[in-house]
């Protein structure tokens, strides 16, 4: 039994480890649009909760929002710890990119930036495999007023700043990629930031 155990932690160590070698080189940072999401999935993808928080938007929900994203980040927190030690976690390795968008509507920006003072307001796509199987992740980013970007990860909370933001067509001008001569079948199961990045929307 002690056997099998070790086997399968140095199965899951290797797993995280082939993560994050094959994540180098992805945009990474509070710099960019791009690099505070694949932060933020890269940091799930390590179990590393200390890392995910730093990815996140200050709240800015009111009152009962507010709290709700702090029992959301309590309950992430917790999730993302016992993965780590969970032998059937499959950590997501990212495979691509695509450039950050603007929503198509004027709104969503221009209230952020007139109830928080928030002067961007855009979306990411990232694809990931999950144990083989690709799935699309749009991530809501937030440029705060410090000029660093943010992942804002309820949108359900913030719809006045995320109004279309499922409607949007997928992206299609590529930033970065593990493969750019598109041998992966494109996947088209979008799926929510917000939910886990192993279950399809439409589940």
């Amino acid at each position: 039994m002690k056997a099998i155990r070790a086997i399968s932690t140095h199965s899951f160590v290797c797993i995280l480890i082939t993560a994050r070698l094959l994540a180098e080189g992805c945009p990474s940072g509070h710099e960019t649009p791009e690099g505070i999401a694949c932060d933020a999935v890269q940091a799930y993808a390590d179990c590393d909760s200390k890392a995910w928080l730093k990815t996140l938007i200050r709240p800015i929900y009111g009152k009962e929002g507010d709290a709700a994203y702090e029992e959301f980040k309590k309950y992430m927190v917790k999730m993302t710890d016992e993965n780590e030690s969970k032998e059937g976690f499959v950590a997501p390795i990212i495979v691509k990119v695509f450039k950050a968008r603007n929503f198509s509507m004027n709104g969503p920006g221009s209230m952020a930036y007139a109830m928080h003072g928030i002067t961007g307001n855009m979306f990411v796509d990232i694809v990931v495999d999950v144990g083989g199987r690709l799935q699309i992740l749009r991530y809501h980013v937030m440029q705060d007023k410090d000029q660093k970007w943010y992942f804002e990860p309820r949108p359900d909370l913030a719809s006045l700043f995320a109004m279309s933001l499922n409607d949007e067509a997928p992206s299609d001008e590529l930033l970065w990629g593990l493969n750019r001569e598109g041998e992966h079948d494109d996947p088209d199961n979008l799926v929510n930031s917000s939910d886990n990045p192993k279950k399809k929307r439409n589940d």
